[in-house]
């Protein structure tokens, strides 16, 4: 080969050797910014992992008292559902019962309500019985003043007719009937001295008298017997019309010659009439 030609080979070769030696130092200069560069967002990375592992420590910490507190909170809760489930159960047990006493108390309510109308119809009878009662009374009270001013004006009229015609007032006295006593002493007085003398029996004393006036709405009489002739209240009479019993009565108010009495039997009413006889039996 030429001198030249092996000049401007080996010229070559340093031209191609320097850009190799420079290619090479500028990759490793590429590899070395590069290095640092990675080796500096290692670092950041790595800071950035302490800050956030110390982050989720104090979190950690924080879930921790977190859930310490909650599972204290658990266990109170716990306990009040334990203690509302009994007193859920308690209450339960009392309502049962208050609904059973509610059924009976129902129950009574209902026999006592029956028990009420039944006293409420009662005390409607009642009522309705107490009214007529009341107007039956307030009927007998009328009559009973009609009747009382009746009798009165009754005994002032008989009273002013006996003053006025006293001597028209008759008194009838029924004799004793005759015994045959007189013929049993000639009989005895014929008879032998041993033997006694038979006595006749005594006949009943009657007072009789007659009838003045008859009141027949109020089913009275006035007679012409009073205390001079020893009538009373209560003394019973019987009255006859022509010597055949009519009826009887009952003094109720005496005087002294005259008595009213008020006639015993029912259909006697309208019977007896003035001019009837009456006898007193004592």
């Amino acid at each position: 080969m030429p001198k030249s030609n092996k000049g401007s080979a080996l010229t070559l070769l340093l031209i191609i050797a320097f850009l190799a030696a420079s290619v090479a130092a500028t990759m490793f200069f590429m590899d070395r910014n590069k290095e640092q560069a990675r080796r500096m967002w290692a670092e950041d990375q790595l800071e950035k992992i302490k800050t956030a592992k110390e982050s989720l420590e104090k979190e950690r910490d924080e879930l921790i008292k977190a859930k310490q507190a909650l599972e204290g909170q658990v266990s109170d809760v716990s306990t009040q559902a334990k203690k509302l489930a009994d007193d859920l159960a308690a209450e339960k047990r009392a309502r049962e019962a208050v609904s059973a006493e509610l059924v009976k108390t129902r129950g009574e309510a209902d026999d006592l309500t029956g028990q009420l109308r039944t006293q409420e119809d009662e005390k409607k009878a009642i009522t309705e019985e107490l009214a007529k009662a009341k107007q039956s009374y307030q009927a007998l009270s009328n009559e009973l003043t009609t009747l009382r001013q009746a009798k009165e004006a009754l005994e002032r009229r008989v009273k002013e007719m006996l003053t006025s015609q006293a001597s028209e007032a008759e008194k009838i006295v029924v004799k004793p009937a005759q015994s045959s006593a007189s013929e049993e002493s000639t009989s005895a007085a014929a008879a032998p001295a041993a033997a006694a003398p038979s006595q006749a029996a005594p006949s009943a004393k009657a007072t009789s008298g007659k009838v003045l006036v008859v009141n027949r709405e109020f089913n009275f009489v006035v007679v012409n017997l009073g205390t001079k002739d020893g009538m009373q209240i209560g003394t019973k009479v019987t009255i006859f019309r022509n010597d055949k019993k009519i009826g009887s009565a009952q003094v109720e108010r005496v005087y002294e010659n005259m008595s009213a009495a008020t006639l015993l039997a029912e259909e006697q009413k309208g019977q007896s009439k003035e001019g009837d006889q009456i006898r007193v039996v004592s």
